[in-house]
């Protein structure tokens, strides 16, 4: 949604800014490494300082509510958040403290009207120790200060509770209503606080955008403006007036902006000038950063694990059907690679290649705290981006949007049930939700659950984790007690449905297929693509403190200590010692879902494919087959397993929805060495879709075919929304 107003009042903080003095204020600029450690070390301060007065919020209301995030501004109990949190004045707010302890509050008044978004929520401060944040105003700042912003994306996590969140980033322009930043905010972030380095709260986190850097807060100087009004409960702003009507706005739900900062040369945390600064500090880890492809696409980075010739990679991205792995060395010459050992826990796979690598230095005993640099080695000798840790501790839960999903509900089995089933050890399922893998696979209400991927559960906290332990896209089996045996369900995961607010993955960095699952792990917020994953991660001594594991989604990165990445590679050699031969391949014709031709007509529809690659995902409503949309990697695909019953011709057809401005472009269908080319073609929405004819395939004899979809080459935007393909018998 573009915001009409961020457009109109666009003025660039250097300009403001013109009119103040801000010789004398440290600017805090990178030059250096022993300038980015005083950076770290203020960020720290900062953080330090302003902790206790970030807040969570939960609204309570006839609809259920929502969750955003505030920050304490006064110790006699105010609130500082967004108007679009509070929503109305005089609904019960709970209110989530930085070390988990809760109170109740209410909202009192608010102002909402596009980025102008503001406002307070009033509880009893009585036997409480309080933090209030500075108010700070933009008078004070100019363009490329860097600000810190906090808040409990996605929600509130609860059990542990995880503490607010923090995100290193610069302003990059404002004017008297709005800030520009590139620190990532995502749902969940509304209404908490944008702090500059000094720890004055500056801005309150109001917008967040198509990109990871593209987001909006307003200023505290606006708020300032209408508090005491707020405060005697007044409830302003055209977004408010029609929230309160019923009426379709602009500001319903999360808002997103896609204006981007108002000028190209706009400053940016990720100044090419900063990596170049401190360069040197990824020295030590060069030699032990190289490239994995598959296929020859690169699929993720890779770390070196052992001098003779052993790398470690992400597992779910190189996967087990592809004999075609090679890797591109530290020395540029790329070479072939075995598989031999995986842990399946941490999504580690260990290659071997036949040359001599340098050994590797991990720092298992290096710690970092949250606020510390961290940089990302790339594949060019030099640091590829950098960012700070998040949080001190966190083991991933379950706010993670781009988790996999199942789609069931269960509850544990009773004695009875029990004994009924052979003393068999289950849950019982009690809500299947429409269009999910469970249902596509046949999962039903009342269903004996036993095992899911092999694993036995017993309750939905253990569902929960099994199924975080896999990547969307992946298929897993469900076994169910039917007449007193066993009956084994395949279901395809895909990712967790989005109800409101940006999507976890966004098109310029894309989050990992699998991002959950992995125990403890570090959380910083360097912006990264997906196969960027499972390089080193190195602090500003130099020190290899993590291996990059996952592209959680828009906000951060996940990473895992050099202490459980050097016990997974003991394990693995010990493994492969114990197996010295590579692990023997997955034929993709044996191991899939498979659409059985039972009629002339095969239809292929977008909920039975397999993905390949990172960017493309599917968008699914409860009443809809849904469709294959966000296909902007010209290396994705979608792929079929089909079993033909019935030799013949068979004419394809595919169903496909595309906007005027981007038909056109060029798309294979291919059948082993049959490759058909297609034009998508314009339709009125993205809701429209149209057939468009490709030729025909001839079927020799019944057998198993698998049917994949690909770009024809680079695009000019989305490729187009993929609901189905058809194959209709003609002779």
């Amino acid at each position: 949604m573009i915001l009409s107003l961020l457009i109109a009042n666009a003025i660039v903080c250097a300009s403001h800014a013109q009119s103040v003095a801000v010789a004398a204020r440290e600017k805090f600029e990178i030059i250096d490494i022993e300038s980015a450690k005083v950076l770290e070390k203020q960020v720290q301060a900062v953080r330090a300082k302003v902790f206790k007065a970030c807040v969570g919020l939960e609204i309570m209301d006839s609809s259920g509510g929502g969750a955003g995030s505030g920050t304490i501004i006064s110790t006699d109990g105010w609130i500082l958040t967004a108007g679009h949190v509070c929503r109305s004045p005089d609904l019960v707010a709970k209110i989530y403290f930085s070390d988990g302890t809760t109170t109740t509050g209410k909202t009192a008044g608010l102002h909402w009207n596009g980025t102008e978004d503001c406002g307070v929520v009033r509880f009893d401060p009585t036997g409480l120790t309080l933090t209030a944040a500075e108010l700070g105003s933009m008078n004070t700042t100019a363009a490329g200060d860097w600000v810190l912003a906090f808040g409990h994306t996605f929600g509130i996590e609860k059990d542990p509770f995880r503490p607010p969140i923090l995100r290193l980033g610069r302003l990059n322009g404002a004017n008297a209503i709005a800030i520009w930043m590139d620190a990532p905010l995502s749902s969940g972030d509304s209404g908490g606080g944008l702090f500059d380095l000094h720890g004055r709260l500056i801005g309150i986190n109001s917008t967040a955008g198509g990109e990871p850097e593209m987001n909006a807060a307003t200023t505290v100087d606006f708020a300032k403006s209408h508090l005491s009004d707020m405060q005697q409960g007044a409830a302003t702003g055209e977004d408010m007036k029609n929230e309160r009507e019923g009426k379709p706005h602009d500001g319903s739900g999360q808002r997103i902006v896609d204006t981007g900062p108002p000028q190209t040369t706009a400053p940016h945390k990720a100044d090419p000038k900063i990596l170049q600064a401190i360069a040197s500090v990824v020295d030590d880890a060069i030699m032990m950063t190289v490239g994995v492809f598959v296929d020859d696409r690169l699929v993720c980075y890779g770390t070196v694990a052992d001098a003779h010739g052993f790398i470690i990679a992400k597992a779910s991205e190189v996967g087990m059907t592809s004999a075609n792995v090679s890797v591109a060395l530290p020395d540029g010459l790329t070479v072939a690679a075995k598989r031999m050992a995986v842990d399946h826990q941490l999504d580690l796979m260990l290659l071997r290649v036949n040359e001599t690598l340098e050994a590797p230095i991990f720092d298992g005993d290096a710690t970092s705290a949250a606020g510390a640099l961290l940089f990302t080695v790339g594949r060019d000798g030099s640091p590829v981006a950098f960012g700070v840790r998040s949080l001190d501790t966190y083991q991933p839960g379950r706010s993670d949007r781009s988790t996999p999903y199942l789609g069931v509900r269960v509850r544990p089995v009773t004695d009875e049930e029990r004994a009924a089933h052979g003393d068999k050890a289950g849950v019982i399922v009690v809500v299947v939700s429409p269009a999910t893998s469970a249902a596509r696979a046949g999962v039903r209400t009342g269903d004996f659950i036993t095992r899911i991927a092999e694993t036995t559960v017993e309750n939905q906290p253990q569902l929960g984790e099994v199924v975080r332990r896999h990547a969307s896209g992946e298929i897993i089996d469900i076994v169910r007690l039917n007449g007193g045996s066993e009956e084994v369900l395949r279901a395809r995961l895909t990712p967790r449905p989005i109800e409101h607010g940006p999507s976890p993955s966004t098109p310029r960095f894309p989050a990992s297929r699998r991002s959950s699952g992995f125990g403890p792990v570090i959380q910083h917020d360097t912006t990264l693509r997906s196969d960027q994953m499972c390089g080193p991660l190195v602090d500003l001594n130099g020190r290899v403190v993590g291996v990059n594991i996952a592209r959680a989604d828009r906000t951060k990165s996940y990473a895992l200590a050099s202490s459980t990445v050097q016990e997974a590679i003991t394990r693995l050699l010990a493994r492969v010692k114990e197996h010295p031969e590579p692990m023997a391949l997955v034929n993709p014709l044996e191991n899939g879902i498979v659409t059985k031709q039972d009629a002339a007509l095969v239809r292929l529809n977008a909920t039975a494919a397999e993905i390949v690659g990172t960017t493309l995902r599917l968008v699914q409503a409860e009443d809809s087959l849904g469709a294959l949309e966000s296909w902007i990697d010209s290396n994705d695909s979608a792929r079929w397993l089909v079993e033909f019953t019935k030799p013949g011709d068979y004419a394809v057809t595919v169903i496909q929805a595309c906007p005027p401005e981007l038909a056109g472009q060029d798309f294979f269908v291919q059948m082993g060495e049959v490759v058909l080319r297609g034009k998508t073609q314009s339709t009125a929405d993205s809701s429209d879709f149209q057939r468009v004819d490709v030729g025909s395939v001839h079927v020799e004899s019944a057998g198993r075919a698998i049917i994949e979809v690909k770009t024809g080459g680079s695009l000019r935007g989305p490729l187009m929304g993929l609901h189905a393909v058809e194959l209709k018998r003609t002779s």
